[in-house]
């Protein structure tokens, strides 16, 4: 029994060593596997902090740290998730700006610019990128678009004013100024430019217009109600002077007819309801035919034909024959009308590419430089009294230009005072068929 007890002590003694050893190494062991998986979890959040958020942790399911690892990753799913939702609606949004014909500035507490789009870049004449950073002075060197700028933001409110632009070149602008609610943000305040400058230029003809249109109504008018107002009186008793008064009224309404069917032409012109018959058309027939239909007023104000068209070469465009006429009748009766007696007109025509260029040049009174680019307006004059005496009506050549625009072709002027005046115009040459 001694002996049997005294081999157990050992035994037990040895067992409980080894129990406690395999213990502590087991530890030893999962302190370390613990370490590595905090070691793992550190590395993860750095790489978050930096911004790297492709890689998952992996770490034992049997883990302690298993629910920390499996809530870092659905963190970063999430926060992957509404980044990409973020970018896709700052894509959209600059994609926006980037587009607007509407220039969009952005400003900052100091109301330096920290964003403009490109609209807002081509208004003020500005490189890409060089508004950021600058006082919006600097920017848009407008004092009232810096003192909206003050009152929005002062005022958390919007303000709008029309504003004149001479840099880089002379515009009208509508500039909106919006104060943004601070809360620590980096924008406090957005001017929002619509260029109006076509808008107010339209704005001013329709003005011109209607005063023009009233105008060359009134005066035929006031004279018609005048001889009415004569005859009434008891003009109507004397033949001779009644006879004149009405042949003045005929004149006058006549007159009245003229602007009135001119207005109507010009409309449907304008408003592309007339319908081009186009067809192949031999233009120096066309321009003879013309010429002839003239010769009586040619005679009676002695002024010369010049024809320098080639006989050789032949001219076919494709056009509307009656429209056409009307472009031709238009330029030489202006040609006629406004030449000196004993003067020319030179007519040349010539093959400029797929399409033919016609002018006609006369030896006239001429128009101003600073005039020509109107010419083509409609009840524009270069001389009032000289075009009221020759019976225009002002809306010739405004014709003539729609009819050709309409053909696909071109109108332009060149002229010196009192040296004449050349009037071109292009149409398309007839294809020949091989």
């Amino acid at each position: 029994m001694t002996t049997s007890s005294s081999i157990v002590v050992p035994a037990f003694l040895v067992g409980l060593f080894v129990g406690i050893f395999l213990l502590l190494f087991l530890t030893f062991l999962n302190k370390k596997s613990r370490a590595k998986q905090l070691e793992q979890l550190t590395q993860a959040a750095n790489r978050y902090a930096k911004g790297d958020l492709d890689q998952k942790i992996s770490i034992d399911l049997n883990s302690e740290l298993r629910p920390i690892a499996d809530s870092m990753n659905l963190m970063v799913a999430v926060l992957k998730r509404r980044i990409t939702e973020i970018e896709g609606e700052k894509a959209q949004v600059s994609a926006v700006l980037e587009n607007m014909a509407e220039g969009v500035i952005a400003v900052d507490s100091r109301k330096h610019v920290v964003m403009a789009n490109p609209a807002a870049e081509a208004i003020f004449g500005i490189r890409k990128g060089d508004a950021v950073g600058r006082g919006i002075l600097q920017v848009v060197r407008n004092q009232k678009v810096d003192q909206m700028m003050d009152q929005a933001i002062l005022k958390q409110t919007s303000v709008a004013e029309e504003i004149e632009l001479f840099h880089p070149e002379k515009k009208t602008l509508m500039a909106n100024a919006v104060g943004v609610a601070k809360k620590e943000r980096a924008v406090s305040g957005i001017l929002v430019f619509y260029d109006i400058t076509q808008i107010r230029k339209l704005e001013k003809l329709r003005q011109e217009f209607v005063a023009n249109v009233s105008h060359e109504l009134r005066t035929p008018l006031t004279s018609i109600m005048g001889f009415v107002e004569t005859l009434l009186s008891g003009a109507i008793q004397e033949p001779d002077r009644a006879k004149h008064f009405l042949k003045m009224m005929e004149e006058d309404a006549q007159r009245l007819k003229r602007l009135i069917d001119g207005l109507l032409e010009l409309s449907r012109i304008e408003s592309r309801e007339i319908i081009l018959k186009q067809e192949p058309i031999d233009l120096k027939d066309e321009i003879a035919k013309v010429v002839a239909q003239f010769e009586p007023f040619l005679k009676q104000k002695k002024v010369a034909v010049e024809n320098n068209i080639s006989k050789q070469e032949t001219l076919r465009v494709t056009a509307d024959r009656d429209r056409l006429k009307q472009v031709l009748i238009n330029l030489l009766d202006n040609a006629i009308k406004f030449n000196r007696e004993g003067g020319r007109i030179i007519l040349k025509a010539e093959r400029n590419g797929n399409q033919v260029r016609v002018s006609i040049e006369d030896t006239g009174v001429g128009i101003a430089r600073e005039a020509i680019p109107r010419v083509f307006e409609r009840f524009f004059r270069v001389d009032e009294a000289r075009s009221r005496e020759a019976g225009g009506a002002g809306l010739g050549l405004s014709i003539v230009k729609h009819i050709i625009e309409a053909h696909g072709g071109t109108v332009s002027c060149n002229s010196e005072l009192g040296k004449g005046s050349q009037f071109f115009f292009t149409l398309p040459i007839h294809p020949v068929r091989s």
